[in-house]
């Protein structure tokens, strides 16, 4: 079966099914200039769990469907980018910094906690992120669930241009809420478990029964038909073998769409601890392409893959703008530095800034994280007791 992503005098590009593989072909004039970019996402789709629904196929939370007007946005990037010009592809929103974990990995420990975001201003980065070009809006927190205009905030993106995720620790998905969420427009839910054994998700989350209650959040997410996936953040103690194996039997059982594993960082409240050595990164890769073999299809998403530099290399700054629940505007969430707020500057003109400076303008060979300049130049020169994003004009 074939879905046509994109269709112009100058590019076809279409996504053919068979036998529960995904293969990308490519036709017309510009089909050589996206070539390497042909190859990598064809390597990349043999491990996606492919969905057919009605007449759309469904590759990963992380992408929109095939056809769909945003995936067209996303190819058009695709080939902006080839031609030297980047805009991002996904924009997440923190739209609180409240959350009711105490979670050991924490990505917005010691964020700012000024004022944050009113809806109106919300809906005004929308817009700006829509005319950058974004094809799909993000909102996470802290956890977004708490803030009660969500629903409105999902509800005013343009679905003709971008898709509309909620990473959610998954407490307060109820039947009803879910449902709201569905009558707005969301297109995918991402609920993070840390472990596939309740106690232990429980105590790194600091807070009893969630596991029980995550469990149920996705089921209703699931009955919803809201395209579900769960989040697990593979750290060394919770990527062996055994484990792997009892969290998609737990995904498999509760019928959602897709299993996406990524890697723990170094940073917010996970910063000094052990991160995955290269032997286990390859062993989680494995793992999943044996469960795909094993099954006769993927559950699998191996995010942190995509990310490598024989793929697509680093998001942050290229193809990932985070924005901080008070409107500082990061090229991730794992190098908190602040390009300017978007009270004060327009996002556009934040991201020529993020897009000009030396951390992001080249080709990289690993993620912004891990990359020595950042490290040596700029994470030390954070204040311990700084409230993060930390201005980059403080360190420039």
């Amino acid at each position: 079966m074939e879905f046509v992503a994109y269709d112009s005098i100058l590019l076809k590009l279409v996504l053919e099914t068979t036998d529960s593989r995904v293969r990308v072909k490519t036709r017309g004039p510009l089909s050589p200039f996206l070539g390497k970019v042909e190859q990598k996402f064809d390597a990349y789709l043999k491990n996606l769990p492919a969905e057919i629904r009605g007449d759309k196929l469904y590759l990963s939370t992380a992408f929109p469907p095939v056809p769909s007007n945003p995936f067209k946005r996303l190819v058009f990037s695709q080939m902006k980018r080839a031609l030297g010009v980047h805009t991002p592809d996904n924009l997440t929103i923190m739209v609180t910094g409240d959350c009711q974990c105490d979670c050991e990995h924490c990505l917005a420990y010691k964020m700012n906690r000024g004022e944050e975001l009113s809806k109106n201003e919300i809906f005004d980065v929308i817009d700006q992120a829509l005319e950058l070009s974004v094809s799909q809006i993000t909102f996470e927190g802290g956890e977004p669930t708490l803030r009660k205009d969500l629903p409105e905030l999902i509800g005013y993106i343009d679905k003709s241009k971008a898709t509309s995720m909620v990473v959610t620790n998954g407490q307060y998905l109820t039947k009803d809420y879910v449902q709201e969420l569905k009558e707005f427009g969301l297109d995918y839910i991402n609920v993070s478990i840390d472990s596939p054994y309740p106690e232990e998700h429980d105590k790194f989350r600091g807070v009893s029964g969630l596991f029980e209650d995550a469990t149920e959040g996705i089921k209703n997410s699931v009955d919803a038909g809201i395209l579900t996936g769960v989040l697990y953040i593979a750290r060394p103690r919770n990527c062996d073998r055994e484990t792997l194996e009892k969290m998609v039997n737990y995904c498999e059982k509760l019928g959602v769409f897709e299993l996406m594993i990524d890697k723990v960082v170094p940073s917010g409240r996970w910063a000094g601890h052990d991160v995955l050595s290269e032997e286990q990164e390859e062993e989680i890769v494995r793992f999943q392409k044996e469960a795909a073999e094993k099954k006769g299809k993927n559950l699998i998403t191996n995010f942190f893959q995509l990310r490598r530099p024989d793929f697509f290399g680093c998001f942050a700054g290229r193809r990932w703008c985070y924005i901080s629940p008070s409107g500082d505007v990061m090229p991730c969430m794992h190098t908190p530095l602040s390009f300017g707020n978007v009270r004060e500057e327009k996002l556009s003109k934040i991201w020529r800034k993020i897009r000009r400076h030396p951390l992001f303008n080249k080709k990289p060979k690993k993620c912004a994280y891990e990359d020595p300049l950042y490290r040596g130049n700029y994470l030390k020169n954070i204040p311990g007791d700084a409230p993060l994003p930390y201005p980059i004009k403080e360190i420039d």
